[in-house]
């Protein structure tokens, strides 16, 4: 019986910041800070951005929720 088997991989382009406070610990701190928060500001523009393409309309009031 023949195998066959699919590699690959998926890269994103990454963007480093470096923030230097001249503490270790907190230059991790501080860069975590920045991952977290942008993951969860990408995040909520997906979901505004579905639910709007789910209703169709667009009002003045979805953009002052957001």
């Amino acid at each position: 019986m023949p195998v066959s088997s699919i590699s690959g991989s998926v890269s994103s382009p990454q963007v480093d910041v470096v923030i230097d406070t001249g503490n270790p610990y907190l230059n991790l701190t501080v860069d975590g800070f920045l991952k977290i928060g942008t993951v969860a500001a990408t995040r909520a523009l997906a979901e505004d951005t579905y639910h709007i393409v789910r209703k169709r309309s667009v009002s003045s009031n979805d953009f002052e929720k957001t």
